[in-house]
């Protein structure tokens, strides 16, 4: 079991002026795939253990960073990285491999070279051969859509030990619910969760070929370690901090950074979700553009963050954050700027909404709202949104 001794928050990022997290078409989970093709792993140097990560949910956001960090470590004996992919995209990918069109530099990994899995338990027993196996995984790699977040637990069990880091790349304030589902899966057990916050446009435009389009920064954030031995909000210790700047530092092509707040960099994204793909779906899936172009929806947008700014400082507040930590007044128009010059983007939701796929609408709208209610903020546009939004979901059955 997880052995936790402090509640976890966010999962996140500060934007730093930014790019909203934009999981275009993300991957939904099944666990129920047929079984994988045989790959013979990087052989063992004998001066240093294989490590191994694994890319669980290799989707339009798994396929980009996972295949990044391929990229990085492809002339390397002593790591492998191996993919979890589903149904054609997987039967795709074992035979064509994955091809990646990119603003910043397109990339392609070959079938030949592509370590493909359609089940977590395959995965786990291609390296059970290995002398250690201690820690067979060092890495796990979640990019999955929250309306998955049930499932993970199970999922990444077969991939864990103590020693195992799990960052998670996912929408919405889902760290609550995650880490209590971990601590009840028996057997599961890491050494630190990271959060992960995905600044980029990225879109499978069909099995096996991911097209990235704008952005690409990713931060990443502590949100469970092992090693600390305090029991509040956001804690971790510099061992963590190097482990992920580690892993990252030689993926030149996407911008890193390590956010030291998860709670205030959550609230922070959510300064863009909640307008932006609230207001999108809200109005039946329209583009980002249509809102700002707009003058009433340019003005409920930012209603709309400034009730989400009100409620993250409050948040922030309740868990015992200085004042300096809060969210700043001009957020509102950072995100407003970046969101003027980002084009016809068709937000994530949006694109679950138009093909009739599962929302995110639980972690990434309704909790925001409940938390709103429960810390006495008044949100009543926010609210609104969420109404609509929920309408959509029940009218569809988009669970």
């Amino acid at each position: 079991m997880l052995a936790m001794h402090h509640q976890i928050v966010a999962l996140s990022i500060l934007l730093l002026g930014l790019a909203p997290n934009l999981f275009a078409s993300g991957f939904s989970l099944d666990v129920t795939s047929s079984s994988s093709k045989t790959h013979k792993l990087a052989a063992a140097d004998t001066s240093e253990r294989t490590s191994r990560i694994a890319i669980v949910g290799a989707g339009a956001v798994g396929s980009y960073y996972g295949g990044r960090i391929w990229e990085s470590v492809r002339c390397s004996n002593s790591t492998d990285v191996l993919f979890h992919l589903r149904n054609e995209h997987y039967a795709h990918c074992v035979e064509n491999g994955i091809t990646v069109t990119s603003i910043d530099g397109n990339f392609v990994i070959s079938s030949d070279e592509l370590l493909a899995y359609s089940t977590t338990e395959d995965m786990a027993k291609s390296v059970k051969d290995e002398d250690d196996d201690s820690h067979a995984f060092d890495w796990v790699i979640v990019a999955l859509k929250s309306s998955s977040l049930d499932a993970v637990p199970e999922l990444i069990k077969p991939l864990t030990s103590p020693e195992t880091r799990v960052l998670v790349i996912m929408n919405g304030l889902i760290e609550d619910d995650l880490t209590e589902m971990m601590r009840e899966e028996q057997g599961l057990e890491c050494k630190a969760v990271y959060g992960g916050m995905a600044l980029i446009c990225s879109n499978r435009l069909s099995p096996g070929v991911i097209d990235h389009s704008y952005a690409g920064k990713l931060v990443v954030g502590v949100a469970y370690s092992a090693d600390a031995d305090d029991d509040g909000y956001c804690k971790w210790v510099e061992s963590d901090k190097k482990a992920i700047m580690d892993l990252f530092e030689p993926v030149t092509p996407v911008p890193f950074e390590f956010e030291d707040n998860l709670l205030r960099g959550r609230w922070w994204k959510n300064c863009w979700n909640l307008p932006f793909n609230g207001i999108s779906v809200a109005m039946g899936g329209i583009t980002t553009d249509r809102i700002v172009g707009d003058p009433s929806l340019r003005k409920l947008a930012y209603k709309v963050m400034d009730e989400t700014i009100a409620t993250a400082n409050a948040d922030l507040a309740k868990h015992g954050f200085p004042e300096e930590d809060y969210l700043p007044e001009d957020t509102r128009e950072k995100m407003m700027v970046f969101t003027d010059t980002m084009g016809a983007y068709k937000p994530s939701t949006m694109l679950d909404l138009h093909a009739r796929k599962p929302m995110e609408v639980k972690y990434l709208f309704k909790t925001a709202l409940d938390r709103a209610t429960k810390l006495g903020v008044p949100v009543p546009h926010l609210e609104t949104l969420v109404s609509q939004i929920e309408a959509f979901q029940r009218h569809y059955k988009l669970y």
